[in-house]
This record gives structure tokens, sequence and C-alpha cells, in this order.
């Protein structure tokens, strides 16, 4: 009954994913801050970076 309440947060156990997570992320805001609008290639990664960070962080 109570199996919907496991931490899903972290990833195998182990908190390296979950920093390497938050890094990534935190790496890709910073360069989503400094992009210029016509750095395309430099929004599309810090989108990807992103994202890469957060299923890293959650799952």
């Amino acid at each position: 009954m109570n199996r919907m309440c496991k931490n899903r947060s972290g990833g195998s156990g182990n908190g390296i994913s979950k920093w390497f997570g938050i890094g990534l992320m935190v790496v890709g805001v910073i360069l989503l801050l400094f992009s210029l609008p016509s750095w395309l290639w430099m929004s599309a990664l810090a989108i990807l970076l992103i994202s890469a960070g957060f299923l890293l962080w959650r799952f």
C-alpha cells in the first residue's frame, strides 16, 4: 500500500548522480543567462544541459 511513497530523488542510492545533475543544471542556467540572442547554438546547448541535469537529478 505504501509503494508510492518511495524516495525517487538521487539516482542509484548514492548522491553522485544527484550532484552531477545539479551541476549540469547550474552550468546550463549560466550559459542561458550569458548567451546573446544571436547565439542560438549556446541557447540550445544550455537547454540541453538543463534537461540532462534534471533527468540525472530526478531519476
